[in-house]
Formats: structure tokens, sequence, C-alpha cells
């Protein structure tokens, strides 16, 4: 394993302030009490659920606007992918800007003005106003995922951080299995297929609601801002949390320094930061993988199987078992392994030491694609394959939990650029492998097809391999890029 190094760039100038943490501040949110951090986590949470949910709540009702707009399959598919292309433009937007303005209201607005865009597909009776209400809601719904990272790393110190991970991504990674299980039944019962759209609004709002009064600022400049303005005049705000120094704040930052400082920054990240650049290809390919795997399970289970819609998606569950299961075990091995062993001889953090679980992960996606594709035949009993899902579901996370503990770990300061523009990669081929997903399991049954995703996923695993042996030599090399820029 590779020696300790950390990218961590004083934020100076982006806010006004140049901050220093001090430990003993109550009001620092890494010193709030565990209550107050549940309770922001589990919002946070339920917001990433109802975000992920959203993306694919429709696609069991594509039959249906199908037939009620008479048009084919591949345009029907839209009212997913299109979500998706929103979620590119929602990372590189709400992230950044939750490092200029606070993680609480880019998080509420984002998710209020989502659910309002929500009313041109749950109203709308041409198929071009439902496309654009569904891009709008998804550039707006991700407020949630794109803070998720930067709401986590403000809140718990870097040997907490990994089971609030934990959690947050168990609930967000959930959200798109849910969806069509969710969207199944209620496209199966009397209800209309708008109704899938009607109960994400209903959710939405009422967790905005909630979050205006519940969900509390964390990010520390903005906290620290915030004190220094409720100060009475005359008199200096007890300024404990961090010792600040004032400079633009009053004058604000030009348009330029904004664009350049939050927009800008991830696209040179990801362009001069060789690990962030590899994960996140690597993630971007096994996000749209998923995506695209998603749409054989009514080939599958509705067509081959015969089941009837609702019942063809509920062996998605098996993936959402597989999630859980991989938080779990993602809980032990943090209480009993990584706390233990996250610090070298000198007391620095690893990195690095994230990285044991995701290569478990890389391994156990393959494993389940190969199981799942040569038990799909319908004279096999369906629970073998359903087995299968929980390797996959399991592996995925565990994949995805440590890869964003990585990013964040690596690229502290800014966990919210580097994130953003994860996600936006990931949803690009979120987007885009559905698109081809008919053709190529009617094209080559589903046997062949998952094959060759399973192949290309073992093409992958030696990603995280490289990174245990040789990520502290690369960031070593990255961390002048990091200051310099």
């Amino acid at each position: 394993m590779s020696p300790s190094t950390s990218i961590e760039a004083l934020e100076t100038g982006t806010a006004g302030l140049e901050t220093k943490h001090v430990d003993v501040d109550p009001a620092h949110p890494q010193n709030w009490t565990l209550a107050k951090k549940v309770r922001t986590i589990i919002i946070l949470g339920l917001m990433n659920v109802l975000a992920t949910v959203a993306s694919s709540i429709l696609s069991p009702g594509q039959t249906q606007i199908m037939q009620e707009f008479d048009i084919k399959k591949e345009v029907a598919i839209l009212t997913t992918t299109l979500f998706l292309v929103g979620y590119i433009f929602g990372f590189l937007t709400f992230g950044p800007l939750s490092e200029k303005f606070g993680r609480k209201w880019p998080l509420i607005i984002g998710v209020t003005v989502s659910s309002l865009f929500e009313l041109m597909p749950a109203l709308g009776q041409h198929i071009p106003t439902i496309l654009i209400g569904r891009f709008f809601a998804g550039l707006f719904g991700i407020s949630p995922v794109a803070v998720m990272g930067g709401v986590v790393s403000d809140c718990f110190a870097t040997e907490q951080r990994g089971n609030a991970m934990v959690i947050a991504v168990a609930l967000m990674f959930s959200g798109p299995t849910f969806g069509p299980v969710f969207g199944g039944f209620i496209v199966a019962s009397s209800l209309h297929w708008r109704w899938t759209v009607w109960v994400i609004i209903i959710c939405g709002l009422g967790l905005s609601l909630i979050a205006v009064a519940l969900f509390p600022e964390t990010y520390p400049p903005v906290v620290l801002r915030d004190r220094a303005d409720a100060a009475p005049e005359g008199k200096p705000a007890a300024l404990s949390i961090t010792s600040a120094v004032v400079s633009a704040e009053k004058e604000g930052l030009e348009l330029a320094q904004i664009a350049r400082l939050y927009l800008v920054r991830p696209f040179w990240l990801i362009s001069t930061q060789p690990i962030l650049f590899l994960l996140t290809l690597y993630q971007s390919i096994l996000y749209g993988i998923l995506y695209l795997f998603y749409q054989s399970y009514p080939y599958s289970f509705g067509e081959l199987r015969g089941w009837r819609t609702g019942l063809n998606t509920l062996p998605l569950l098996g993936i959402i078992v597989g999630v859980f299961l991989g938080a779990l075990a993602m809980i032990l091995y943090n209480q009993l392994y990584f706390r233990h062993h996250c610090h070298d001889a000198h007391g620095q953090f690893i990195p690095e030491s994230r990285l044991p679980p995701m290569i478990l992960g890389g391994m156990l996606i393959p494993i389940g694609m190969f199981w799942y594709a040569w038990t799909s035949d319908p004279a096999i009993c369906w629970a073998s394959s359903v087995c299968a899902n929980l390797l996959i579901g399991g592996g995925m996370y565990l994949l995805f939990i440590q890869g964003f503990s990585y990013i964040v770990d690596c690229y502290t300061a800014m966990a919210n650029s580097a994130l953003g523009v994860n996600g936006a990669m990931r949803s690009v081929f979120g987007a885009s492998f559905p698109l081809f997903a008919s053709a190529m399991f009617h094209g080559l049954g589903v046997a062949y097809a998952t094959t060759i995703l399973g192949a290309v996923c073992v093409a992958l695993v030696p990603v995280p391999v490289c990174f245990w042996y040789w990520g502290g030599r690369i960031r070593v090399w990255s961390e002048g890029r990091v200051l310099d820029g």
C-alpha cells in the first residue's frame, strides 16, 4: 500500500474567507451532537432516495406512454434518459455552487423546483412537454446527490466519515432500483401512469418543507458568515469555529471569479487529476451498465417468463437486498478493521485504506453478471437469477461507496466539485446506455448480452488494484497541481 499524502486545499477567497478549523467549537458541524448529525443525514438520505427514485419510476409506464402518444420505444425511454441528462448539468451546478452559498438552500431549492417541473409530465398532453419537464426535473432534482459528499465531509471527521457515507449512499443507491418496483405497481393498479409522477411531486414538496424547518446549514464558512452577520454591531462575533480573515466578503466576488472557482473547477480537476479521472471513468461505465441492466428485467421476467407488470420488476429487490447487505458489511469493516488500520506510523490518514472493499466489489459484479446471464433461461427457476442480484447489488454498492469516500478523502476541500464532475460523467453513461438496451437484449438474448456486460466488468477490475499500489505516488504528483490550481 502506498504512503500517506493528502490533497487538501485551503479555500481562500472562494467565499471571502480564509479558514482554519478549531476542534473545540460546539457550533462546528463536526462537533454537533450525534442526534443532530443523525437527523441531518436522515433528511439528506430521504432526499437522495427521492432524487434517484424519480429517475426510474416512469420506466414501467413506458408501454402506456407509447400507446397514449403513438410513439416508439426509444422515444418513451427518453422519459428516463432526459432526466439523467438533466443530472449532468445539475451535478456541475449544485455541487460547486454549494461551496459558495452553503448546502441547505441549494438543496431545498433544487428539490422544490424539480417537484414543480414534474407538473409538466403529470399534466402535459404532448410528448415534448413531458420530455422537457423531465429534463428540468432532473437538472434541479439532483441537488441532494450533488451536495451529499460536501455535507458528509462537513459533519464528520475523516475517521467517522465512512459510516455516514454508508448510510447516505445506501439510500441513494437503492433509489434507481426502487423506482421501477414502485412504478410497476402503480402502473399495474387502477391508477394512471401519471400517478408515478404525482407521488414524486407530493413527496418532494413535503420533504422540502421538512428540510426548511429541520435541516441545518453545514458548510463551515457559511455558518461563520451567518454568525458574524448575527453579532451585534460594534461587538466582535465569537469566531471560535474558525480563525478567519474576512477580505473580499464586503466587496463580493465578481461573476468571472464565481465561474472560475465553482463552474470551471470541476473540469479542471478531472483533466489534471489522474485518480479522479480514472475512478470517474470506471464508475461511469459501471453506472451505465447498471441502468442498461435494469432494462433486462421487463424482458427477462415479463416477456420470457410471462410475469405481469408490477411482478416483472420485483426481482430488482434482490439488488436492493444486496445493497443493504453491502452496507452492513461496510459498517462492520469500518468498526472492526478500518479505524484501526487507516493511519500510517506517523499518524497520517491513508486514503488507500478505503480500497479493499472496492476491489472486492469489483470482483463480485462480474460474478453476479455471469450467474444472472446463464440462469436467465425460463426453464431455470427464477430464484437463481434473483440470488445473482445479491452479488450485483452488493458489489455495485461496495464499489461506489468506497469510490465516493476515496474521492472525498483525496479532495476534501473540493469534495463537491470532485463529486459533481464524477456524477455528471456517470449521468452521461447512465443516460446513453439504456437507449440501446432493447436492441441488445432482443438481438443477442439475455444470456449473451449480459455475458458481454460481465466481460466488460472483468476488464475493469484492475482499476482499484492499481490505486491500492500506486495511489499514494499519484497523489504526491498531483498535490502540487491542486495547490497551484
